[in-house]
């Protein structure tokens, strides 16, 4: 089997170190080169490094092919063994720095970067694997890889979508600002603009620039991504402040003249609402609520919705609920998790599901436990079997907002009861939610008071459900980390740099999690001000 030969150099806060890939002794290149490169705008992810950890994974390697050498300025590390790719598989090459103990032996985890996965074939043009190497557990601004300038938005976008494509570019969609302390940000009357431009992050440049517009402008619309690399946008607030109707497509640079193209309407205007992948094939996509009767509709591009609208299996309007895709077991097809959300006078607690092979929607066998919420966050971990419902707020006007996770069981279809003390530290709604390596679950911002005789307000704070060994009892526990902590032996993570409402989360392939857009209280005005920067996540 051809195999690989990687030179790994690494130098004390280096900005980007590039290694020989000739192999040595005049051998032809192995495919591979490397660039690491560090964020000046976090702190140095070398300090207290004593030892580092390269491992190269991927598609059909069973046991990492991996290396631990003591680390000093400079050290070079061959990295031999790892098998080339085979038609479809992946690699990725993870590079951890650790501490050291008493004894002079790896202690604790200090930094890590992983690159994207990608294919390495033999006989290919070489291949870098770029690899942004920093201190875990800690919030940093996106940086450009050729230079290291820290990248914006251009504009300010609350209630955008973010999308991650395989166009290699997340695109950042529409939004838009709200300015008044008393906005009904979550509603399309009041905001003062919305938008009608795109940009997109380069995730093999890591810069944010500029992409043709939209057709129209559009906030708490839904996006949903192809396997073209393209993007289909539907529904949200317009430009006065209705609800639409229309659907687009957009197109990443290269492909039909970069620019959006019109597709059939859904049958009613719809925002707030939720879009959902049931069939990758025909791009058949399950638009739920967010008009006014409380109805579903399958959509394709080629036919719009020629099955109609249907109701919703508690006949109720309903917007800005929660809603993820799952695999039943022994299915191929996907089934779709409905929770929470509004009507116009209360939130909701009841759920529903969606079964995609009988084509209908039925109710939840019974309500969450712990009470109706909107804006609230729905996150599958499939290999635990769990959605974690968390947070959201518990009134239409947004004025208190709940801790509690609810525990929706896909084995069994309904909530898991007598999780009382399963909870967030902060209430929050509006906030972002993401899965992150090691079944994690980042929860980040929203609105909520810290402490809780604090106004409400948009938070800076984060916390993540994570789980470890109990070295003291054997058994793996599930708890939840946060910034705001009063409990002293509990796990922290950091705050933000700045507080955020109504951003979008998505996780990157390089096993950090980038958030974007959003609000936040301008301190001079008391109103809402945008946050432009575009930050990652690198998890503990």
């Amino acid at each position: 089997m051809s195999r690989t030969v990687l030179a790994l150099c690494l130098a004390l806060a280096a900005p980007v170190a590039a290694c020989d890939t000739s192999g040595g002794d005049g051998a032809p290149p192995t495919g591979l080169q490397l660039s690491v490169y560090t964020s000046p705008q976090a702190g140095n992810p070398y300090d207290n490094v004593a030892w580092l950890r390269i491992a190269m994974h991927g598609d059909g390697i069973v046991q990492p092919v991996e290396k631990l050498v003591a680390y000093q300025p400079g050290v070079q590390v061959n990295l031999d063994g790892a098998p080339f790719s085979k038609a479809g598989e992946s690699r990725q090459l993870v590079v951890e720095g650790w501490s050291a103990n008493a004894t002079g032996q790896p202690a604790a985890l200090v930094s890590r970067g992983r690159s994207f996965p990608t294919e390495v074939r033999a006989g290919a043009l070489a291949t870098t694997l770029k690899v942004l190497f920093a201190r875990v557990n800690q919030f940093l601004t996106v940086v450009s890889v050729a230079d290291r300038a820290p990248q914006r938005l251009n504009e300010g976008r609350l209630g955008l979508t973010a999308t991650p494509t395989n166009a290699g570019e997340v695109v950042f969609a529409g939004g838009g600002e709200v300015v008044v302390a008393s906005a009904k940000w979550w509603a399309g009357a009041d905001f003062a603009k919305v938008l009608q431009t795109v940009e997109a992050l380069d995730l093999s440049t890591q810069v944010v620039s500029p992409r043709a517009p939209m057709l129209q402008p559009r906030a708490w619309h839904t996006a949903t991504a192809l396997s073209s690399g393209q993007v289909i946008l539907a529904g949200g607030y317009g430009a006065g402040g209705d609800a639409l109707n229309t659907v687009e497509l957009y197109n990443p640079p290269g492909v039909l003249d970069g620019t959006a193209k019109t597709l059939p309407n859904m049958k009613v205007s719809r925002a707030g609402h939720t879009a959902t992948m049931i069939d990758e094939v025909s791009r058949t996509i399950l638009f739920v609520g967010g008009d006014a009767d409380g109805t579903w509709e399958l959509w394709d591009p080629m036919t719009g919705s020629p099955g109609g609208t249907h109701p919703l299996a508690d006949s109720l309007a309903r917007r800005h609920h929660a809603a993820t895709t799952f695999y039943l077991p022994g299915r191929a097809e996907p089934a779709v998790f409905i929770a929470g959300g509004e009507t116009a006078t209360g939130v909701l607690a009841t759920g529903m599901l969606y079964d995609s092979v009988a084509r209908s929607m039925v109710p939840i066998g019974g309500p969450m436990p712990s009470g109706g919420r909107t804006q609230a966050t729905a996150t599958l971990v499939p290999s635990r079997g769990f959605i974690y419902v968390a947070g959201g707020f518990t009134d239409v006007n947004r004025a208190g907002a709940t801790g509690s996770i609810e525990v929706f069981d896909i084995g069994t279809l309904g909530f898991l009861q007598g999780n009382e003390n399963f909870r967030m530290r902060t209430g929050r709604g509006g906030h972002s939610a993401v899965l992150m390596p090691d079944n994690a679950v980042l929860l980040a911002g929203g609105i909520g008071s810290e402490p809780p005789t604090n106004p409400a307000a948009p938070l800076a704070s984060v916390e993540v459900i994570h789980e470890f060994l109990d070295a003291t009892q054997g058994v793996l526990r599930i708890e939840v980390a946060s910034s705001w902590n009063t409990d002293a032996a509990a796990a922290q993570v950091p705050y933000m740099a700045e507080p955020r409402v109504g951003q979008r989360a998505v996780a990157l392939g390089n096993g950090m999690a980038l958030i974007v857009g959003g609000e936040k209280r301008d301190t001079q005005t008391g109103g809402f001000t945008p946050v432009r920067d575009v930050i990652l996540y690198n998890p503990f």
